[in-house]
């Protein structure tokens, strides 16, 4: 079974009609999401919005994780990294923001599900890109992980 972090980008696009986004966030039975992801999706909401919000991770039976020692320990590095790739001139400095997020997601040993891989390091076994949007239209839909 495949355990998953969504990222804020899925979490809005649910809230903007699309109907992959929904179908990503209903698929899995272990999925989470970090405070910093709760924090950047309520942010552009009323309070109306965030009630709904909170009901949506409800009923998708989506978590909220927040930041311990070992995931602020994880994140530190990972954003260290990045700036020392970024000064040796081989990579981009992360945003600590999506360190976080990442680094919640390695210490639970969880699949990012996002639209913005490079926030992450790019795509690859820990980073899923379940679809794109092209003039607000999802396109390249994936099935989900077996």
């Amino acid at each position: 079974m495949t355990i998953v972090l969504f990222d804020s980008n899925i979490l809005l696009d649910n809230f903007n009609g699309h109907a992959a986004a929904a179908n990503e966030l209903f698929t899995y039975d272990d999925a989470v999401i970090s405070s910093v992801v709760w924090m950047e999706v309520a942010c552009l909401m009323d309070q109306a919005e965030r009630n709904a919000f909170d009901a949506l991770l409800l009923n998708a039976g989506i978590q909220i994780v927040h930041p311990n020692d070992d995931i602020m320990r994880r994140a530190a590095t990972i954003r260290g990294d990045s700036v020392a790739s970024q000064r040796a001139g081989v990579g981009r400095k992360l945003q600590l923001l999506d360190c976080i997020i990442r680094a919640t997601a390695e210490v639970e040993g969880r699949l990012i599900i996002t639209r913005n891989p490079a926030d992450f390091g790019g795509e690859g076994p820990n980073v899923r890109v379940p679809y794109e949007l092209v003039d607000d239209v999802a396109v390249n839909i994936k099935p989900p992980p077996a």
